[in-house]
């Protein structure tokens, strides 16, 4: 038993709920609730707690720790948005959550002595997002409620009933939703009583473990009640507190939310003219039912396991379910399956961990919103499909509960995992094929990627007008009906036409949403009719007079307005004009180029500088705008290719994984747009598989032997920090991968490791902190070559401009999203609409996550996340999953408007995920066929949904069928 390794991790789960407790600000109900509990309790006692008209739905039990809190807040003055606050709320819960922790890894030594499985299942609990996010981030309670109902079912397994009794009512005093506990407290009783054979001893007990388990909450009640109404006052709470949300469910992502069910009234149909209250109650009297049976009929009585049975059961399928109610039913389940050494009790609650997780999170995120009800489409889809997992895990803990109760056979854990070998085997010789096909592959996304991407002519002489007002006389030769408008860069101007009377008769307003792209606005004009046209302050690069057929009017005049006529389009679409955030991107990379002011400095520049260099190439045009990103889009196919190749040592696997990637959604929407998204995802990956090399040839052929990927992941990362800050969050997961190498390692027992480590230590403070640096600060060039007064000073006060930018963001937007809604891409994200089209035909460009990398990625990562904590896992799988994780765990704690293509780096190790399963299946044919079969559905799915990726007008019934999901908006 490694009991050191089991009090880091402890120790280490500690830290980190106290750290999220520090950084985040909680649940605002919750803790407005208990910082207001703590401070009366603390000024004014027990006794004038309770007083009328007061909100107070907690009994007594956990006051006294909020009291001591209030206490300790009113002594060091300590305010209430302080993070010694959130610190002071966080701590008993979080050692409660530990020492949960601790309490499986006990029961596993029992049940698997001489098995690593007891600290897997002890590191799982310890680390379980559902606890961390409870405990740490929403700032509950529940661990310290929980902890007594686990010793107490634990005890009553020993057939120890008293001290069970009185930890019940511990429970009890804590929370009131301890009395969904009390049927499995009573059956175990009154089982005792069937197996007893003295039975008036085993009467005597049964009564004497209830007066037991009425002494916490009455011990605790007295202070604030008195004696006199102590017993009525108690009743009144904990009836009123159950009864106080008569809904059929109150945020709890179960069968009655999968059904429709999230805050519905009681009295509300639900069902073939039955009430939610009358559904809820028949499943719950089902459940009930379930439990008298297995207490009766169980040939291997078990309270933990009917506790775990019945507490998730009632959550699942019963009504008036809060979402924090599943807790004590996950823990439960984990430490059955530590009792069972069953694997399918582990893996429910492996599964409610997690869609309790992403329950806690929906909840959490949107307190507050216009959308706390959970109303929108796509908070109520999510609702539904995850309290479809939560049932689907539910019914799979029924089935283990029945094989075990019945049956007495449990589905042990691996005693060990498969062992790996120390030094990984080399990389299978690129063939002839094979970079044939990797060349067609590109080539094909080339002339995929780049086709209808942008018009390659555009004006490109404008009438400046920054900072002044200037003039033109215009003469238009025939009859006009409309004016199209193409402006440029300003900072706040306007475009004025007046007739030869000085009558005004059409004025926009130029600003930062206007620039580069085409305006219609109807304004008839006769033949032979003079106008002066204003501009002020801004750029215009052309006007065009259209008639009544949309023919280009002949002028004489207007300078640099009307001097490119046969740059003018056929039609206005995004071909030739900016849209979404292109106008800040591109139109930077056009001021860098011209070595302007800049507008855009939320991010670093690195994006910016390489539009410049497409603008550079072919002009201020649509093509030249979204040259470089759709480039790089293109080189993400091979990329990826290479990287899902090294990682598996499969060829085919590669060209499954380039396949997937040229037929993404994402990849493809995201690429041809003139933002900055592409890139940093690009370098991302790139770093990556620069560390993946580094990793796999530290393992074969020492540090020493890998400073070339060593320095490569070095510049790939400099680079991504240079193209954004999400560049930053994938360092965390290269450092991770960096230190873990290393340490295996070490563990090869390998002589000259002292140099090694050296060499590492060196290497990591050179290639992964000052190369990084020196490349994001070269970044800056642009602004050098602007003004050479630009110095280190000017470069630090952008940093802190942009972290405050950030930090301080609240804008809001139509389509943005949270992070858990992108795991199914739930929300896309519409760029771009046409509204110059015929009637009856539609054109859009959204952000779409690829249905395949996205869905069958999301599937993929939960089963490489299952065989890690299930003792099967690998060196591979750690890997993907850190890296993953450390592109998404951040975007859960951003609190500002966030949105879809955010995931789009994440994205890449949905893929690398995909590979690695499809690399593990031992049928080499199955897995070829499944691969096959998922680039059969992208392509189907890419060709179908091609128009809303690329702009293309197509009809409306098309259009429509496209929006297969209710929260899909982009026609």
């Amino acid at each position: 038993m490694n009991t050191q390794a089991l009090w880091w991790m402890l120790g280490c789960a500690l830290v980190l709920r106290l750290v999220l407790a520090l950084v985040t600000e909680g649940y605002p109900y919750d803790m407005s609730c208990f910082v207001a509990w703590g401070d009366k309790l603390a000024s004014q006692g027990p006794a004038a707690f309770y007083s009328e008209g007061y909100f107070a739905d907690y009994p007594p039990g956990y006051l006294f720790v909020l009291g001591l809190v209030g206490l300790i807040r009113g002594v060091f003055s300590i305010p209430f948005e302080s993070p010694l606050t959130y610190f002071l709320l966080a701590l008993v819960p979080s050692v409660c959550d530990c020492a949960a922790a601790w309490l499986v890894w006990r029961v596993a030594v029992r049940s698997m002595p001489d098995s690593k499985v007891p600290l897997l299942l002890a590191a799982f609990t310890a680390f379980n997002p559902l606890l961390l996010f409870d405990t740490g981030v929403w700032k509950q309670i529940d661990g310290a409620f929980a902890l007594p109902l686990l010793l107490c079912f634990l005890l009553l397994e020993e057939r120890r009933y008293l001290p069970a009794a009185f930890l019940y009512g511990v429970a009890l005093a804590i929370k009131p939703q301890a009395l969904l506990f009390g049927p499995v407290l009573a059956a175990c009783f009154l089982a005792a009583i069937a197996q007893e054979e003295n039975r008036f001893r085993a009467f005597a007990r049964c009564f004497g473990g209830a007066a037991v388990a009425l002494v916490p909450p009455l011990a605790t009640g007295l202070p604030f009640y008195g004696i006199t109404s102590l017993i009525p006052s108690q009743v009144e709470k904990y009836f009123g507190t159950v009864s106080s949300y008569p809904y059929a469910s109150i945020n709890a992502f179960n069968w009655l939310t999968a059904l429709g069910g999230n805050w519905e009234p009681l009295e509300n149909e639900a069902l073939l003219g039955i009430s939610w209250h009358t559904l809820g109650w028949f499943f719950i009297l089902l459940v009930t039912a379930g439990l008298v049976f297995f207490a009766v009929r169980s040939g291997h009585f078990s309270p933990l396991l009917l506790a775990a049975y019945y507490g998730l059961g009632v959550f699942t399928f019963g009504h008036c379910m809060h979402e924090r109610y599943m807790v004590p039913g996950v823990l439960l389940a984990l430490l059955a399956a530590a009792r069972w050494n069953d694997i399918r009790l582990y893996a429910a609650g492996f599964g409610m961990s997690l869609t309790g997780f992403i329950n806690l999170a929906t909840v959490y995120t949107l307190a507050g919103t216009e959308d706390e009800w959970l109303t929108s489409a796509t908070s109520s889809t999510v609702a539904v499909l995850d309290g479809l997992a939560e049932t689907v895990c539910c019914i799979m803990l029924l089935f283990a509960v029945w094989d075990i109760a019945l049956h007495g056979h449990a589905l042990p854990l691996p005693a060990r995992s498969r062992a790996e070998e120390a030094v990984p085997a080399g990389q299978p010789r690129w063939r002839p094929w094979e970079r044939r096909a990797m060349l067609g592959l590109t080539l094909a996304t080339a002339v995929l990627s780049f086709a209808y991407l942008g018009d390659t002519t555009a004006p490109q002489n404008p009438l400046d007008a920054t900072d002044m007002v200037l003039t033109e006389q215009v003469t238009v030769e025939g009859t006009a009906v409309d004016l199209w408008v193409y402006p440029g860069i300003s900072f706040g101007g306007s475009l004025k036409v007046a007739d030869e009377g000085g009558n005004v008769l059409f004025v926009q307003e130029l600003g930062y949403s206007t620039c580069f792209s085409w305006s219609e606005t109807r304004l008839p004009v006769t033949a032979g009719q003079t106008l002066t046209v204003t501009v002020e302050n801004a750029q215009v690069f052309e006007l065009a007079f259209r008639d009544g057929d949309g023919n280009l009017v002949p002028v004489t005049g207007g300078g640099a307005l009307l001097d490119e006529q046969s740059a003018v389009p056929d039609t206005i679409s995004q071909l030739n004009s900016m849209y979404f955030d292109e106008i800040y991107h591109g139109r930077t990379g056009y001021e860098q180029l011209h070595k302007m002011p800049v507008y855009e400095t939320t991010h670093p520049p690195l994006g910016k500088d390489l539009i410049m260099v497409g603008i550079a190439l072919f002009g201020m045009t649509g093509f030249g705008w979204r040259f470089s990103g759709t480039l790089f889009g293109v080189l993400l196919v091979p990329l990826a290719w290479c990287f899902a190749r090294r990682l598996t040592r499969k060829r085919w696997i590669g060209a499954v994984a380039g396949t997937l990637l040229a037929l993404d959604f994402m990849r493809f929407a995201q690429s041809r747009i003139a933002t900055i998204d592409i890139y940093g995802t690009f370098f991302i990956l790139l770093g990556a598989y620069f560390m993946l090399w580094y990793c796999q040839s530290v393992l074969q052929k020492g540090v020493n032997g890998s400073l070339l990927p060593m320095a490569l992941g070095g510049v790939a990362f400099g680079l991504g920090c240079a193209a954004k800050w999400t560049g930053i969050y994938a360092g965390a997961g290269l450092a991770i991968l960096y230190l873990g190498v290393l340490y295996a390692r070490w563990r090869q027992k390998q002589p000259g490791f002292r140099e090694e480590f050296r060499t590492a230590a060196l290497g990591g403070v050179l290639f992964y902190v000052l190369l990084p640096l020196c490349i994001y600060i070269l970044s800056y060039l642009p602004y050098w070559w602007r003004d050479p007064s630009f110095s280190l000073g000017d470069w630090w006060q952008c940093q802190v401009s942009m972290y405050s930018y950030h930090s301080n963001l609240e804008a809001t937007h139509p389509f943005e999203s949270r992070w858990y809604t992108w795991l199914l891409g739930l929300r896309p994200v519409w760029y771009y609409q046409n509204t110059h089209l015929a009637a009856g035909m539609k054109a859009s460009i959204a952000g779409l996550g690829g249905p395949v990398i996205w869905l069958a990625g999301l599937v993929s990562l939960v089963v490489l996340l299952w065989h890690q904590v299930s003792n099967r896992g690998s060196r591979a799988g750690a890997g993907v999953l850190i890296l993953y994780g450390t592109q998404l765990v951040p975007w859960m704690l951003v609190t500002r408007c966030t949105f879809l293509y955010h995931y789009f780096s994440s994205s890449m190790f949905c893929l690398a995920a995909i590979a690695l399963v499809l690399s593990r299946i031992r049928n080499t044919r199955l897995a070829q066929r499944l691969g096959i079969g998922l680039c059969g559905a992208a392509l189907v799915l890419f060709v179908c949904y091609y128009p809303v990726l690329s702009g293309l007008p197509i009809p409306e019934w098309w259009a429509y069928a496209l929006e297969v999901l209710p929260s899909f908006g982009f026609y």
